[in-house]
């Protein structure tokens, strides 16, 4: 049976359109929400985001620009980063975006002091003047953070940060370059520039994002690229002193086929530190021709149509610098006379020096020293107003040449004349030579050899030139100072040249003397007062293994006044020391040594003692002085009752004494004014403050731990805590401390406590004596074995197993070790910089180092060294105090391979036969080489009986450990001296002696001797007290 069809009504119909029609609106609603969803979340995640920016800065003081800055996994890059993105964050702490600021990224580091570029991220919308306002305010609040880094504020600049729209992928997409360490994306992110390129003018970016003007401006005047026939260019705040340190680099660009005339209008910098160099071309083929510092070089002259100028002053003296301007000039036009011709009058007119020689020819007038060597006046005006150009003093026995050359001169079918006049007078005079150079040939026109006295001679020589020719004198020395060659009055004429002029008259050799004594005829002791006395065979060389005495002696309680009219010794090596009395154990007035001269000495007895030390090699001028003695010489006239005296003799009003502001140039009326006093009964140390003459013991209301760490670094240490105990009567009047909004002080003196409770300070150099890096095996100091060979080359130590070690190196060499105890301070022995103490930019301190000739410098950091300080009882006979500091020139960034040690407390004694490390980089045995990777080995302690038993040439002293075993194999040695004797506590690792002396190396029964460190804890505390700038918050 079938079912039939059945046929839908009308109204069925219309219910079923009704519901499909809602259908589709319902699903039209749910796109239409889902779309809005999407938005709204879209929209709060780029709330979430917020704002982004990028920011530049420099920083000024606190860190140098090395090349390991450039490799973003070096040590040094993240120490760095760390330090700054702390320093950003701090300073945004302390203003209105503190609640906005989320964080800061360092990017790069590139040179010109230590520009800094970076990403900053705030929750919300802000404007980039608000950022920078906020980041400079923070800044200025911040300013005297222990932190070591110190940021120019007028170099702050924040940008919006260049966002990023996502494309569909497409065959013309442009895909950013991936760039390597060390080096830099373009900003179109086409190629990639090394650091080394950045601003050297090449551009290597399409966009020349490398040689962005933003970037490159220098700090001195704001300029980089000079354009057009004339400009000028001058150091950072020309005419006053220029910035410490400061780098500075312009690129000049004129016509192409002119050259660049350069005139200094001023120039007066720190001579052979603060140097102007001068390129021809930019980028990495420009080549270097002029290098100047000192006093003014005139016109100068540079024979592209680019050039590249680099300013680069050091952190110690700052003096005026230097304007200058150039013109554009076709020397193509000059004549070969205006090539050639130069009195030497005003300047060096077109002859250029060529750099890679062992010195530059100097302008000079009348006579230079020494004596007996050199002209005495001038060619050309026949006195001693005149200039002509000298050969400089150098030290060394090796042959040396100096060498001037001419623009070359245009080829012409007639002979020339080339007419000049020379001085060869010194019995050590070589050889000068005038060569004619042709393309890699050369034509000798005119030599000679020897000493002809203090005169001037003629020459001249037939040129006949028929290619581009250059004319060079070449001056050529070998050992000794009396060794003097001048040039005058160089001249070219058209025609040859006439009759030869009469050869002039050589000097004889003089008679070799008879040896000097090695106590020079002495001891001498001299009585009569404004006496002058002398070196031995002055001016002519004062001998070898010199030990020489001149004791000076006053009436009593007269003092004396110590002048040198000449000084000249063998830098470094021979030294003159002066001692305050005529005791082993006077303190040290001065170690003299170099070429140059000394500020007058005075004593504060009516004894002087006048040594002089003089070594195998070498020799110079000696020294003349002369003495006088008198009341109080020296000493700066009292000042009126209610006034202080400042350390510089100065007066200022008693009044200011330690109220916070300094009136003294030196800062002394504000040096001594925080006292820790212990109680004899309780011995808690109570800390007092000194206002103006008022001493107030601290109550413990408002102390934070801040004021416990600026209180002791005050007093030298690098931290402190702090402990409360009841106040008494006897402590009365009292004071409390708090700290201001900008970082001041606030004192508030009172008759009584109100908490009841005053402040005990303990400073110590807390936290110190951590290793950070794991070492991979435990040493033989815990089982008590001995280990096989010496610390010069038995046993390797792990990197990292002696963070505050330190390798001194001496005109790129390393001569001793030292150690870090903060950030800024070395412990090495003063033996170390006994003659080394003068000549301060010859220094180096390596630090994180573990092979000296090594590769691999990722942990390394090399600072310079502005203050060494030896302990005035130092005497280089007994060995006595035989202890220094040095002062980092910039603070060390703490790493897991640069880290300080710690200082035991003033006096602890050493235990004996305490098995403890020595370390160090010195010869791998008595008579062997240098150890490249650091060295480490375990010697006992002994007791002063034993050492003064084994080392009976010596007096032992209190001031005095020795350490090692009855049959030697293990010990210090050269090299060594000044680096560590440590032993492990429970704080962490303690520095407890000074490598210093011994008889051999490793020798049975001759064990090392140190410095007992606890001697020197309170004396390092008052140094570091003086002489570190503790000053803020």
């Amino acid at each position: 049976m079938s079912r039939s069809a059945c046929r839908l009504s009308s109204a069925e119909l219309l219910l079923t359109a009704l519901l499909a029609l809602l259908f589709g609106v319902c699903v039209g609603l749910c796109v239409v929400t889902w779309l809005a969803l999407d938005s709204t979340a879209a929209a709060g995640d780029g709330d979430a985001s917020g704002s982004e920016f990028t920011g530049r800065l420099v920083i000024s003081n606190g860190s140098v620009f090395t090349e390991e800055l450039l490799d973003r996994n070096s040590a040094q890059f993240k120490a760095l980063a760390y330090d700054t993105e702390q320093k950003i964050d701090d300073a945004y702490s302390r203003t209105s975006l503190k609640e906005q600021f989320r964080s800061s990224k360092v990017n790069e580091f590139r040179e010109g002091s230590v520009v800094v570029l970076f990403d900053l991220v705030f929750r919300g919308a802000l404007d980039l003047q608000t950022v920078q306002e906020q980041l400079v305010d923070g800044l200025t609040q911040a300013d005297g953070a222990d932190d070591g880094l110190l940021i120019d504020l007028d170099s702050v600049r924040i940008s919006d940060k260049p966002t990023t729209t996502q494309r569909a992928s497409t065959a013309e997409a442009v895909t950013a370059v991936r760039c390597p360490d060390g080096q830099t994306a373009c900003a179109d992110g086409s190629a990639c520039f090394s650091q080394s390129d950045l601003c050297d003018g090449a551009q290597d970016c399409a966009d020349g994002t490398d040689e962005d003007q933003a970037v490159c401006a220098t700090v001195c005047d704001g300029q980089f690229i000079l354009l057009g026939p004339t400009g000028s260019f001058h150091s950072k705040n020309f005419p006053e002193a220029y910035d410490s340190p400061t780098a500075c680099r312009w690129i000049i660009r004129v016509t192409e086929g002119l050259a660049i005339k350069i005139v200094f209008h001023t120039f007066h910098t720190e001579h052979s530190i603060d140097v102007l160099e001068l390129y021809e071309g930019t980028g990495p083929t420009k080549t270097l021709t002029h290098s100047l510092s000192g006093t003014s070089p005139g016109d100068t002259w540079l024979l592209s149509h680019e050039a590249t100028v680099e300013f680069n002053a050091d952190y110690s003296n700052s003096l005026q610098g230097f304007n200058a301007s150039y013109t554009a000039e076709n020397f193509s036009d000059l004549s070969n006379e205006e090539k050639i011709n130069c009195s030497f009058e005003e300047n060096f007119c077109l002859w250029r020096q060529e750099f890679y020689d062992d010195g530059d020819w100097l302008r000079a007038q009348g006579a230079v020293l020494p004596p007996d060597t050199g002209p005495s006046f001038d060619h050309t005006t026949g006195n001693q107003s005149g200039t002509y150009i000298v050969i400089p003093r150098t030290p060394g026995s090796w042959e040396k040449r100096f060498r001037i050359y001419s623009l070359p001169l245009t080829p012409t079918k007639e002979s020339m004349c080339l007419q000049f006049w020379y001085h060869m007078f010194g019995e050590e005079v070589w050889r000068l030579t005038v060569t004619a150079q042709e393309g890699s040939s050369g034509t000798v026109l005119f030599q000679k050899e020897g000493n002809y006295g203090d005169s001037w001679n003629y020459a001249q020589a037939t040129l006949n030139i028929a290619a581009e020719a250059v004319v060079v004198f070449e001056a050529q020395k070998r050992a000794g100072f009396r060794n003097d060659i001048a040039l005058d009055d160089i001249s070219i004429e058209s025609g040859s040249c006439g009759v030869a002029p009469p050869e002039p008259t050589p000097v004889p050799p003089p008679t070799t003397p008879p040896p000097i004594p090695e106590d020079c005829g002495g001891p001498f002791d001299l009585y009569d007062s404004n006496s002058t006395f002398s070196s031995p065979n002055y001016p002519n060389g004062y001998g070898h293994r010199a030990s020489c005495t001149w004791t000076l002696h006053a009436k009593e309680g007269q003092n004396i006044q110590l002048h040198f009219q000449d000084f000249a010794l063998e830098m470094a090596y021979d030294v003159l020391e002066i001692r305050d009395g005529v005791t082993p154990y006077s303190e040290l007035l001065g170690v003299l040594t170099g070429d140059r001269s000394f500020p007058d000495l005075f004593s504060t007895s009516s004894q002087m003692t006048v040594m002089l030390f003089t070594d195998v090699s070498g020799n110079d001028r000696g020294f003349l002085a002369n003495f006088s003695t008198g009341f109080n010489l020296g000493q700066p006239d009292p000042c009126p009752s209610g006034q202080f005296q400042c350390g510089t003799g100065a007066c200022v009003s008693s009044s200011g004494v330690c109220d916070g502001a300094e009136d003294c140039a030196d800062g002394s009326d504000e040096a001594d004014c925080v006292h820790i006093i212990k109680d004899d009964v309780t011995a808690a140390e109570r800390l007092r403050l000194q206002v103006q003459n008022h001493l107030y013991t601290v109550c413990a209301q408002d102390w934070s731990s801040q004021l416990s760490h600026f209180f002791c670094r005050y007093l030298g240490y690098r931290s402190g805590e702090a402990g409360f105990s009841s106040a008494v009567d006897a402590d009365a009047p009292f004071t409390t401390v708090s700290v201001n909004a900008n970082g001041s002080l606030d004192l508030k003196p009172s008759d009584t406590c109100l908490s009841e409770k005053i402040v005990s300070l303990h400073c110590d150099n807390q936290p110190c004596g951590a290793r950070k890096v794991p070492l991979k095996r435990e040493t033989e100091v815990e089982t008590g074995g001995k280990q096989e060979g010496r610390v010069v080359g038995g046993q390797d130590a792990q990197k990292g197993a002696w963070p505050w070690i330190v390798s001194l190196r001496w005109l790129g060499g390393h001569v001793c070790g030292a150690t870090l105890i903060d950030r800024e301070w070395l412990i090495t022995a003063a033996h170390c910089v006994h003659g080394k103490n003068v000549h301060l930019s010859n220094w180096a301190a390596v630090l994180g180092l573990h092979s000296q000739f090594g590769s691999d410098n990722s942990h390394r950091q090399v600072h310079a060294v502005d203050q060494v300080i030896m302990h005035k009882r130092y005497n280089r006979r007994t060995k006595e105090s035989d202890f220094a500091l040095m002062h980092l020139q910039t603070p060390a960034n703490f790493t897991d391979y640069i880290q300080p040690i710690c200082l035991p407390d003033p006096g602890a004694p050493a235990e004996e036969g305490r098995k403890c490390f020595i370390a160090g980089w010195g010869l791998q045995a008595e008579d062997g080489a240098v150890a490249d990777v650091l060295q480490e080995a375990v010697v006992p302690i002994l007791s002063n009986r034993q050492c003064q038993e084994w080392l009976p040439e010596y007096s032992f002293s209190e001031r005095m450990l020795c350490a090692g075993f009855a049959d030697g194999g293990v010990d210090t040695c050269q090299g060594d001296s000044g680096g560590p004797l440590m032993c492990e506590e429970a704080g962490g690792w303690v520095l407890v002696g000074v490598t210093s002396f011994g008889v051999g190396c490793a020798r049975p029964q001759r064990p090392g001797a140190y410095a007992r460190v606890s001697q020197f804890v309170q004396w390092t505390a008052e140094k570091r007290r003086l002489y570190s700038d503790w000053r803020g918050l």
